[in-house]
């Protein structure tokens, strides 16, 4: 009896031991894009522990930061900084020291914080919530979690409050608010000391897409990143988030600078690490006017590095890594998208999804056709990702005939989509113009050749008309006096498939043609008055048919880039545009994320920050994932 029962205690126990080893292996080697930095030499750099008190609680020490801070632009590198919105002190006479980002009346010391920010953000700088007040409580405590900047937020010892996902919400929402109050938009989470509970994680994840911490339970942060594309559940459903590790951790003194650098030499991961700017406050000095009284500027005293020759911790940092043939990114380099949003699509009998600005807010807004109706869904595509989404409204109650084919283009350059139908069969071409909460009743603009296809809004010298493709010839179809102008130019590659983009900085769009039959690239600018230019072949482009083509510019550089997505594995790929028909895949790839049957690929600029975002809508389950895009149109620099 006892042997059986240790048998099947061994059995339990190996079972368990065998389920936990493949858990871990999955998280840590299995799946696609698994090491996106491996042996690229990327480099990243965070500013850790950043706010307004403790080590910048005056205004030498704002001085000194902003010295600091503008060191780190002058170098032309991407940064980071992890933002504590609230610090709080006790100090030795027994009173409360606090200050906040989110303070009514910011006084100036508060009021210069949030300025140093605001250039950093507009310079190069990324900013993250590195909690609420990186601290707990308002009376003492022997392992001084009292102080911010020292203490625990989350999971602190003996206080059962700090492990609840409700009390991580809370706080999360509480460090959101204090950015949008100063209009800062933070990238990324980073809990304090990487403290918190599973479940709190969950949560956060959930309220942003990316964990600037390592995933304590993949082996993978030892090296790279960790991505999941599941469902985060707390709140509103959103899919998938991305951990970024820190595993070349920080810096403390002189040796620490050589310890890292040296595993520089040998790492072939992604080079990560954080650094407190006060480490660098010995290495300045005052910046003096000719009366010998302290410069000041903006209501803060000026600094600057000493000129006797010793190289601060920072410099050695940065020139070191630049030495060993790094490249210091931002984490929108790494990460080229970042998760976000999910819109349910009603599901009674949806037809079509456009994308498009029909409300004339500068973001994209989700447009369902149905069977005799036309819906629209409002966006609200900023973070918090956990946000609820607005309800679809009735905008038209028409039917469309199957033959009809429905797209959003603003025709009468009001700034808002209008809802525009054209029929294969008939060539009927019907517009239903936008207006403040409705499409209004369809008109008939005239007659177009039957059979187009291709057809796409286009923007052409004197507005937004239309192109499309008749057998071998591209026509433009423009809105002239209420008529129809159409003109008829150039003959296609044999068997071509037509997407439009401004794939050369002149205001205007062009054709990127795709050959089915030799799968050859090619563009056509165009010259105006109707015409193009004639086809100029790209070559370095490969797309094989399970990745589908979709044109956007997710880096907000006015040029439109090439994003491959293959649903079936969730990665998307971004070719950038260099001009001169050259394209260049970035080097990470994003994802995995929304991959799946039944899965299609769109991109619009849903934030309305100016830069291409990516979605994927899941035919099966009606629902739209968003993931945006925050990228800059920047070099990074190193090798």
């Amino acid at each position: 009896m006892k042997k059986r029962l240790w048998k099947r205690l061994g059995l339990i126990v190996s079972t368990a031991i065998i389920g936990a080893v493949v858990y871990i292996l999955q998280l840590t080697y299995i799946g696609e894009n698994t090491f996106p930095n491996l042996n690229k030499h990327h480099a990243i750099i965070r500013l850790e522990d950043v706010g307004p008190g403790g080590d910048y609680a005056s205004q030498e020490d704002l001085g000194k930061l902003r010295a600091v801070v503008r060191y780190i632009e002058s170098e032309r590198i991407p940064f980071h900084i992890t933002v504590i919105p609230r610090m709080k002190k006790l100090e030795s006479d027994g009173t409360w020291q606090e200050r906040g980002i989110d303070d009514p009346s910011p006084d100036p010391l508060v009021t210069a914080f949030i300025n140093i920010l605001k250039e950093a953000a507009q310079k190069g700088g990324v900013l993250g919530m590195h909690g609420y007040t990186h601290q707990y409580g308002d009376t003492v405590r022997e392992d001084e979690s009292h102080h911010s900047g020292i203490g625990n937020e989350f999971h602190v010892k003996g206080v059962p409050e700090t492990k609840k996902t409700s009390y991580a919400a809370e706080r999360i929402s509480l460090s959101l608010a204090a950015f949008e109050k100063n209009g800062l938009q933070p990238a990324f989470w980073e809990s304090p000391h990487y403290r918190n509970t599973r479940e709190q994680e969950k949560v956060f994840r959930s309220y942003i897409g990316i964990l600037y911490q390592p995933d304590m339970y993949s082996l993978r942060s030892l090296k790279d990143m960790n991505v999941y594309d599941t469902i985060n559940t707390y709140g509103q459903n959103s899919l998938g988030s991305i951990y970024v590790p820190a595993p070349f951790k920080y810096v403390t003194d002189s040796k620490s600078v050589n310890q890292i650098l040296s595993k520089a030499e040998k790492e072939d991961g992604l080079a990560s690490l954080y650094y407190h700017p006060f480490l660098e406050f010995p290495f300045l000095e005052p910046v003096l006017e000719p009366d010998g009284k302290m410069q000041v500027k903006d209501g803060l005293p000026v600094y600057k590095y000493k000129e006797d020759g010793t190289k601060s911790y920072l410099h050695q940092l940065v020139h070191g890594f630049l030495e060993e043939g790094y490249r210091w990114m931002s984490i929108h380099d790494i990460v080229p998208f970042t998760p976000a949003h999910r819109i349910k699509v009603p599901t009674s009998v949806t037809q079509q999804l456009l994308i498009g600005d029909v409300f004339g807010k500068g973001h994209e807004d989700v447009v369902v056709r149905e069977e005799h109706r036309i819906l629209v869904i409002p966006g609200t595509y900023k973070w918090p990702r956990n946000r609820p989404q607005n309800e679809a409204e009735i905008w038209l109650k028409e039917s469309f005939v199957d033959e009809e084919q429905l797209l959003l283009a603003d025709l009468n350059q009001d700034g808002k989509a209008d809802l525009v139908a054209y029929n294969k069969n008939s060539g009927d071409l019907r517009v239903s113009w936008a207006n403040t909460s409705h499409f209004m009743e369809p008109v008939l603009l005239g007659k177009l050749p039957v059979n187009l296809s291709s057809l796409n809004p286009f923007q052409y010298e004197g507005g937004t008309g239309l192109l499309a493709q008749n057998k071998e010839r591209i026509q433009v179809i423009r809105i002239v006096n209420n008529q129809l102008s159409i003109n008829v130019d150039t003959y296609l590659p044999e068997e071509s498939t037509l997407y439009i983009g401004r794939f050369q900085d002149k205001g205007f769009d062009g054709i990127l043609c795709v050959s089915a039959k030799n799968r050859s690239f090619s563009i056509l600018h165009y010259k105006g008055d109707g015409k193009f230019t004639n086809p100029h072949l790209i070559k370095g482009i490969d797309v094989t048919p399970k990745e589908q083509l979709l044109v956007g510019d997710p880096n907000g550089d006015g040029k439109s880039d090439l994003i491959l997505y293959t649903p079936k594995t969730g990665v998307w790929q971004v070719y950038e545009n260099e001009g001169n028909q050259q394209f260049k895949l970035i080097e990470n790839d994003f994802g995995p994320w929304a991959g799946g049957k039944g899965r299609v690929g769109v991109v619009a600029d849903f934030d309305g920050n100016g830069k291409t975002d990516i979605g994927s809508y899941d035919e099966t389950r009606y629902v739209l994932d968003i993931a945006l895009s925050f990228r800059e149109d920047r070099p990074s620099r190193g090798k």
